[in-house]
């Protein structure tokens, strides 16, 4: 009966399909197993070369302890670093407060924190763009996977280059480009831009060595770069050839009237028979000065119009209108005089300094009607209020469309009350996107608490470090870093 039995039993084994899947409860959870971690590899002055050497695509992060845009950046450089290393991208940060020395900071070139340098095979890229984890990443994914530049070995390989592109620019290298950083700047502008077709050669002669070149379908004669070699002069080069002279304001234009590199005027009009008459003077005043100056323009039409407007603070509802621009300052002109020699009177008073600057701002506040202990502060008054303030400012930067701010209200209310004695310490506040202010000091997040002491006749900015937003905490910084005006 025994032997029976084990019979059976080894039968009913052999006749399952050893292939079949088990049955999972239906009620039970899969286990997954959880994914390592991966942080940023710590880079030293000791092992920084190491590391550069040793890793084929590796982003380093220079950053200071100090410094709290880093601290602010952390948690996604974090995230950077997890995402880059699923394209085998290896992520580093370097302290600078570890390199007494200076010897990487100097080795790169390191004038500000935090910067992110991409080495790619031991060639450094740095990052000049947005901040975030996901701009940086594209940026690094675009310089490993886009098209390379082509080499131009033979005249008809050139001419059948430019018969294939609208538009080309080329780069006459003088050596050979591993020792050449002016063809390195040329060769990250030409895997993140798609705005041309690139080719180089340094072993068959079309221009002049070390010289840039643009070539379009449209002109006939190559147009030959004179600024210094850097990305962003060449970004500048290219679109100032692509564009009209008076292009219209858009993501691309943008890039060259906000540049920076020569003062710009903007016109912003209506549908209104005036603002025809003034597109058409803008237009032929531009003629005029395009070789001086950069022209834009932006109709109601657009969509992004307004938002154009509210960034440049001149959201006044009045059109025509043209805005100068020049390095962030702005100059407004409402007319009423729109034709050619209104605007060139325009132009030649911002030229000789005779246009007053503006700046966005609310309202100056009527301090008489205020019932607060919380002192507002706009741009108009800014200067006065903080700057040259002769007692410490405890000011609050916030946002009105902020959560957290509007949480931490009745408790600067408070703080406010409990420092209403104090005739040393101003308490005030200022909605900084709708306030434009030119100071050392620019608030990193919201609500941002900072304190403005005099001391030795220089104005100090001491920002509150707090993680608990509480009324007695911020008391304590006030109470350990305010100090009496002489």
């Amino acid at each position: 009966m025994k032997f029976n039995l084990i019979f059976c039993f080894i039968a009913l084994l052999l006749a399952q399909d050893p292939t079949q899947t088990p049955v999972q409860d239906e009620n039970s959870n899969p286990v997954e197993t959880p994914q390592p971690v991966v942080h940023p590899i710590v880079a030293l002055p000791t092992n920084i070369d190491t590391l550069i050497s040793g890793h084929p695509l590796i982003l380093i992060e220079f950053y200071a302890s100090w410094c709290a845009p880093c601290k602010q950046f952390a948690p996604e450089y974090q995230q950077l670093t997890e995402k880059a290393s699923k394209h085998s991208i290896a992520c580093a940060a370097y302290d600078s407060q570890r390199d007494p020395d200076r010897y990487a900071l100097e080795k790169f070139k390191i004038s500000s924190f935090p910067t992110f340098i991409f080495f790619m095979d031991g060639k450094p890229f740095q990052f000049t763009g947005q901040r975030s984890a996901d701009s940086i990443l594209q940026w690094m994914l675009q310089l490993v996977n886009g098209p390379n530049p082509t080499e131009i070995l033979t005249q008809d390989q050139f001419n059948q280059f430019l018969n294939d592109n609208d538009v080309v620019l080329f780069y006459q290298g003088s050596e050979n480009n591993i020792n050449d950083p002016n063809y390195w700047t040329y060769f990250e502008m030409s895997k993140t831009n798609s705005n041309a077709a690139f080719a180089f050669s340094y072993l068959f002669p079309i221009g002049k060595p070390g010289r840039l070149y643009y070539y379009s379908k449209e002109i006939s004669e190559k147009k030959q770069f004179n600024q210094a070699f850097t990305k962003q002069n060449i970004e500048r080069f290219l679109l100032q050839n692509q564009l009209p002279d008076v292009p219209q304001l858009n993501e691309q234009s943008e890039k060259l009237v906000y540049s920076g590199a020569t003062p710009a005027f903007i016109l912003f009009s209506s549908l209104d028979e005036q603002s025809i008459k003034a597109e058409k003077a803008f237009l032929e005043t531009a003629q005029l000065f395009k070789k001086t100056y950069q022209f834009s323009y932006a109709k109601i039409t657009d969509e992004k119009f307004f938002d154009q407007l509210n960034q440049l603070g001149a959201d006044d509802n009045v059109f025509p209108k043209i805005i100068a621009w020049n390095q962030g300052l702005k100059y407004k002109y409402n007319g009423p005089d729109f034709t050619v020699k209104g605007i060139k009177n325009f132009i030649f008073d911002f030229r000789q300094g005779k246009v007053e600057k503006f700046i966005k701002s609310e309202p100056l506040p009527d301090y008489t009607q205020e019932n607060t202990y919380v002192r507002k502060v706009v741009a108009l008054n800014y200067e006065e209020e903080v700057i040259k303030n002769k007692k410490d400012v405890l000011l609050e930067f916030y946002a009105s469309w902020c959560g957290a701010c509007k949480q931490f209200k009745p408790l600067y209310d408070q703080i406010a009350y409990e420092l209403r004695d104090n005739p040393n310490i101003v308490v005030a506040q200022i909605n900084a996107p709708d306030n434009e202010i030119s100071d050392v000091y620019q608030p990193h997040s919201y609500p941002d608490v900072v304190l403005f002491r005099v001391a030795d006749k220089q104005r100090k900015a001491i920002p509150w470090k707090g993680e608990n937003r509480t009324v007695e905490s911020v008391l304590e910084f006030v109470r350990n870093n305010a100090i009496v005006a002489k």
